[in-house]
């Protein structure tokens, strides 16, 4: 069983005043076909409008292939959306890297702005970068103070 939807899209230049017919059926396999008007694949034939633009969700993936070129058979784009999944948004930390000596001074090293997925994840990035600067720490604890950057 499918279940299919068609709309206009209306043309984001208010000035031309156009619209096109968008198709989107769900299709029994589960996967999502969106087909436009004048738009169609090489596969199609006479009186049947192919989608150029096909969504599936198989093995835990969501895959969006595109059909760009009506003269070629495979998509011209496949797309794994498994990077933009909202689990995988990095923050923005700056703050400031200090190190305590074993004489218990805290000394500051170097302050950063840097984005990062968790906070171990950004303390990696920022000693490696100091590490790759040959900035010696031999003896002395790394020490971070930082915040989420505010961008509101």
């Amino acid at each position: 069983m499918s279940t299919t939807t068609i709309f206009e899209l209306r043309d984001v230049d208010l000035e031309a005043n156009d619209t096109i017919k968008v198709k989107c059926t769900i299709k029994g396999d589960g996967g999502l076909s969106i087909s436009l008007d004048n738009h169609s694949t090489k596969a199609s034939v006479d009186g049947f409008d192919d989608a150029p633009v096909y969504i599936e969700f198989n093995d835990g993936k969501v895959i969006l292939y595109v059909w760009s070129d009506i003269n070629n058979e495979d998509p011209t784009h496949k797309i794994d959306l498994s990077g933009a999944l909202t689990s995988r948004r990095s923050t923005i930390f700056r703050g400031n890297l200090y190190f305590i000596g074993d004489d218990g001074i805290k000394c500051h090293l170097a302050a950063f702005e840097e984005s990062a997925m968790t906070s171990q994840e950004l303390e990696q990035k920022v000693l490696a970068k100091l590490w790759d600067q040959r900035l010696d720490s031999a003896g002395c604890t790394p020490y971070f103070e930082y915040a989420i950057k505010d961008y509101f």
